[in-house]
């Protein structure tokens, strides 16, 4: 995840500590690594969006964890100390014991957060969330009314999810508005921004399209080059627009580590001070961290290196603990991952950006060229651009922005005519 509104804003959300400080100070992932773990505890969902990276169905998969066995999972994670446990899906309030799972999960201290498209939470669940503990809660939306209800395949899914957004946040149940984008709903970017503010949402989460599930099927309409230029230049305008407005909405854009060469490219030629400071940042999180610091765990109990990787396994939790499999990294993918600079692409290896996006997503570049260890195609900078300081320096866009203070009177560039990598979908 790149924070946009801390890096551009200072905004501070009280998660910084655990997103900056992931490298050692040689710059490598420690040597057992602690990680965010998304455990998706079904594969049900009451929806059939098209980008499900679980390709979810209407009922559980077979021989799902039991409550037993999803306990003694969450006391492994309590015990090993992971730093947060995310509840996915499919949809998890379709499972029926999730409430005593998170309760069990906030009895043993863990940070607990809820992924869901919020058709469920209706008045008593929205009580019984808070009375759990929960402290956070993702609840996806695709765009507009008529966008979100034809990409998710249910009319009326768009005016549940905003009664699930007002039903939380009426129980200061933190929300985060999450918001998947790609050709189809790239218009509606600023209407999402409107629907956090109006919704008095906390955090929006930008995401990048992975092609993992059904998503597999959606290469042909990811964004091109150009346009995610344009997006991402939005996001950075508005976020500043609304600190600058003392809205103080948390914004990150998630799955494409570019996001993070490209904020530090106009800053290179806008700001020098602000560049040093926020390069340090980036360099502790190191880019990204699959196999590393984020881990899923499958409704089934394999162990995956990221929540797109389903069709890789790692180990089952029923046959090892999750700490033991993820401690010992017998598995060849893990292990390289933990140390990978030397098994990316010679693109990858010889860009000057690689400490903060560490050769973006695996999955991604798997589904693209067949090679796990290929070229991501959603890196979206020119050979110039991550070749030397002066030639990124040359084409680091033609807007200056005073990132320290969000200063006024700043625009970003929205010109077609950038030089593109080759190999990015359109």
């Amino acid at each position: 995840m790149l924070s946009v509104t801390n890096l551009l804003c200072d905004h501070e959300a009280g998660n910084e500590r655990l997103r900056y400080g992931h490298r050692n100070t040689h710059g490598e992932c420690e040597a057992t690594p602690r990680p965010v773990v998304v455990w998706a505890v079904t594969k049900a969902c009451n929806l059939r969006c098209v980008h499900c990276y679980a390709s979810a169905t209407n009922a559980p998969a077979r021989d799902e964890l039991t409550y037993a066995q999803g306990v003694a999972l969450l006391d492994d994670l309590a015990a090993f100390k992971v730093p947060a446990v995310l509840f996915s899906g499919g949809e998890p309030l379709s499972r029926p014991d999730i409430l005593p799972l998170i309760r069990h999960a906030r009895s043993l201290g863990l940070a607990c957060t809820l992924s869901t498209n919020g058709l469920l939470i209706d008045e008593p669940t929205a009580d019984n969330l808070a009375e759990s503990g929960l402290k956070y809660v993702g609840i996806s939306i695709d765009g507009i009314e008529s966008r979100h209800d034809k990409l998710r395949g249910k009319s009326g899914a768009f005016t549940s999810a905003l009664a699930a957004i007002k039903r939380c946040r009426t129980r200061n149940i933190k929300v985060g508005v999450r918001f998947t984008v790609h050709s189809l709903n790239v218009d509606d970017l600023d209407a999402i921004f409107d629907i956090c503010v109006s919704s008095n949402v906390q955090r929006l989460c930008v995401y990048h399209l992975a092609y993992a599930g059904r998503a597999d099927n959606m290469q042909k309409v990811d964004l091109s080059a150009a346009q995610i230029r344009k997006v991402v230049d939005r996001i950075f305008d508005k976020s500043q627009e609304l600190h600058r407005q003392g809205i103080p909405l948390e914004v990150l854009t998630v799955d494409n580590h570019a996001d993070a060469a490209y904020l530090l490219l106009q800053l290179e030629k806008g700001n020098p001070q602000q560049y040093q400071k926020v390069r340090g940042r980036l360099e502790g999180t190191g880019g990204n961290r699959s196999g590393c610091n984020i881990a899923s765990v499958d409704p089934m109990g394999n162990v995956h290196y990221d929540q797109f990787t389903w069709h890789y396994n790692c180990g089952n939790v029923r046959e090892q603990p999750f700490s033991k499999i993820w401690t010992d990294a017998t598995d060849p993918r893990l292990s390289i991952l933990r140390n990978r600079k030397a098994h990316l692409p010679a693109r990858c290896q010889s860009c000057r950006f690689l400490s903060v996006c560490n050769g973006n997503l695996r999955t991604r570049a798997e589904a693209a060229t067949g090679d796990w260890l290929g070229f991501d195609p959603a890196c979206y900078l020119s050979d110039a651009e991550i070749s030397t300081e002066a030639a990124a320096t040359k084409s680091s866009q033609k807007f200056a922005r005073d990132a320290a203070a969000c200063g006024t009177g700043n625009t970003c560039s929205t010109d077609d005519s950038l030089p593109l990598a080759g190999g990015v979908a359109s």
